[in-house]
């Protein structure tokens, strides 16, 4: 009878001593946990404050301090890919492109899609030299993912591959490039259309150049600088009637002097060309015998202003077509240049020549001088 209260109470004591060890161990897990926490907090702040500081160092022109500031971040969170990567980013700026490199593979290795990492591997790949490499890297980071404003970054990153290509000669490959900005450029931003034409003008495509142009100005008809684009591209494609339309509208929205010397030029180039199309033969006869007798004029004023003392003489281009033009003025009239399309082409070679060695030798020419040597040397294109 005695033993059983002392089982219950002994059963009781250990019950007791059970549920005061499981609390205090609760108690401890909490406080562990706790601990942790707040260590891992604290961890993150430190990568977080280094982080700011190898921002600020690196925006600030110190890549060797913003590397160190990096490098302490990543001692509380060696596995933060955007704190190796920033790393990365500041041996790049250093100058330490072998060190760089290995961070940034090690990135790309684990997200080759990356967009900023396939950036920084070209940047990389162009201080080294190896332009294969550059320009694969720089379509990855083109096609590759980007967290804030992707089609912005696109087209910036494809701005600098294209001027990459061009610097190494590699026009082709710009021109592709080029074409793949405008095939992604919105219909209605005018001012990307011109950039478009702009750089279509340094990979010598004038037609495309020309449509972007015309795109632009679809959106915004009375952009004077547009509208000037578009004439000068048009004036050296050898399409003056729509020259002469960009540049009179260009001269009214925002006269000036360069704008307006090229409406009169191109002007004097469709007043005065014999070879326009649509011309009848009385009217292609007049004009030649017009540019033919300006010739003239020229050459003698040229002459004129040569033939000065001490010595009277004349260079010998000149002395050339002196003698050339008084055996052609025996040949060349209004009669005879309309019964032969021959001798209408031969007194406007004549005349671009007297154009090119007056120019040569007396000093720049005026509007109608130019539109005639012009005049010539298109014939000359077109009828090689």
């Amino acid at each position: 009878m005695t033993s059983e209260p002392q089982n219950i109470v002994s059963r009781y004591v250990q019950r007791r001593a059970l549920l005061l060890s499981l609390l205090l161990l609760a108690l401890l897990s909490a406080i562990t946990a706790a601990l942790a926490r707040t260590y891992h907090a604290r961890e993150e702040d430190l990568v977080s404050e280094w982080s700011q500081k190898g921002n600020a160092d690196l925006a600030a022109g110190k890549p060797t301090l913003a590397f160190e500031d990096f490098r302490n971040a990543l001692s509380y969170g060696p596995d933060n890919p955007d704190v190796q990567l920033r790393l990365a980013e500041a041996l790049l700026a250093d100058g330490r492109y072998t060190e760089a490199r290995s961070y940034l593979v090690n990135l790309w290795d684990r997200g080759p899609s990356s967009g900023e990492v396939n950036l920084d591997l070209a940047h990389v790949s162009m201080q080294t030299g190896e332009l294969d490499q550059a320009i694969r890297y720089f379509r990855g980071a083109i096609f590759g993912s980007w967290g804030k404003e992707p089609v912005l970054l696109r087209r910036k990153i494809r701005l600098e591959l294209c001027e990459f290509l061009l610097s190494h000669g590699r026009t082709d490959e710009a021109e592709g490039e080029i074409s793949g900005l405008a095939a992604d450029t919105p219909a209605d931003n005018g001012a990307l259309r011109e950039e478009n034409g702009l750089l279509f003008l340094r990979v010598g495509e004038p037609g495309k150049a020309l449509a972007e142009f015309e795109a632009a100005l679809q959106i915004n008809p009375r952009q004077s600088q547009w509208l000037a684009d578009a004439g000068r591209v048009a004036f050296e494609d050898g399409d003056y009637l729509k020259a002469e339309t960009y540049f009179s509208k260009s001269d009214l929205e925002n006269p000036s002097a360069e704008i307006h010397a090229s409406l009169v030029l191109v002007r004097d180039v469709l007043g005065n060309d014999p070879y326009l199309a649509g011309l009848s033969d009385e009217e292609q006869t007049r004009r030649t015998w017009r540019d033919f007798g300006q010739g003239l004029e020229d050459l003698r004023k040229c002459a004129s202003s040569t033939a000065g003392p001490p010595s009277g003489q004349l260079p010998s281009d000149l002395q050339q077509l002196n003698k050339e033009a008084q055996e052609m003025q025996r040949r060349v009239n209004l009669k005879s240049l309309g019964g032969s399309p021959e001798l209408r082409n031969e007194a406007m070679q004549f005349v671009s020549r007297i154009e090119d060695a007056a120019s040569r030798t007396c000093g720049p020419s005026a509007s109608l001088d130019r539109a005639l040597t012009i005049i010539e040397k298109r014939h000359e294109r077109n009828n090689p």
